[in-house]
């Protein structure tokens, strides 16, 4: 009888040694690791507003001890910090914004540092000094020269910009994951294994079609396709599909990212 409880406690030790879950290898991302954005859109200090969105993408796979940890493709989240349209008596336009985070592979937030500060040519100078000049000789035409404007600022769609990790972060990667082990051990009777998890359906275009339908806001739309399994069509048939229905550039580019 002690054998048999002897026997029996070391199996249940073995099978709790051995049901421990495999762990993916990890990656040190450290801080100050340089990122290069690209521009999804134009900006335009005449268009856009503080605290705005702004999209980004990741233009090249970022590696860490030969494994990839974030792709080539992947949104980036910015934000308008300042902007102001050009304006009268020859001042140009100023525009701010930040580049805040990014996903890794799996899918962990990587915080991101850059400011890009950027201010329009200004006329100010050549503003003052012709109306002046023409004050002088036609008092009356003064007024009409004060409307003279500087330059918006315009940030062209594609722009690279190189944006830095704000702090160390570490990252699972699908490499040098462990195989299971089984084993079996006679002594005990087979638990019957639990039910798999139900997968989650892929997100397709025609889902996608039916949140811009239904009214889904933009960022509820990104946040979806972030979190969810993917099976998107973006061939250039699909593209133009899809903005016939009314998705938005920055939807479409998350879907060419994720797919």
């Amino acid at each position: 009888m002690a054998r048999r409880l002897v026997a029996c406690g070391m199996a249940f030790v073995c099978s709790i040694q051995f049901a421990a879950p495999a762990f993916a290898a990890a990656r040190r991302l450290p801080d100050g690791t340089r990122i290069a954005v690209r521009t999804m859109e134009p900006i335009s200090s005449a268009s856009v507003k503080d605290n705005d969105p702004v999209s980004f993408a990741v233009l090249e796979d970022v590696i860490v001890d030969g494994e990839v940890v974030i792709k080539q493709g992947t949104p980036v989240r910015g934000t308008i910090v300042d902007a102001e349209a050009k304006r009268r008596m020859g001042r140009a336009g100023k525009l701010q914004y930040t580049v805040n985070e990014t996903k890794a592979v799996d899918r962990s937030m990587i915080r991101l540092r850059a400011i890009q500060d950027r201010r329009g040519e200004s006329n100010v100078t050549s503003t003052t000094v012709t109306t002046v000049a023409v004050g002088v000789f036609v008092p009356v035409a003064a007024p009409f020269f004060l409307l003279r404007k500087g330059q918006d600022i315009v940030v062209p769609e594609g722009t690279r910009i190189d944006t830095f990790v704000d702090g160390d972060h570490v990252i699972g990667t699908e490499a040098e994951r462990p195989a299971p082990q089984v084993v079996t051990i006679a002594a005990v009777a087979p638990v019957p294994p639990a039910a798999p998890a139900t997968a989650r359906a892929a997100l397709t275009n025609a889902d996608v079609v039916a949140l811009q339908k239904a009214g889904i806001g933009e960022d509820v739309i990104l946040a979806k396709i972030a979190a969810s399994p993917c099976a998107f069509r973006t061939d250039a048939p699909d593209m133009v599909t899809l903005k016939k229905a009314g998705v938005t550039d920055r939807v479409i580019a998350a879907m060419v990212a994720a797919r």
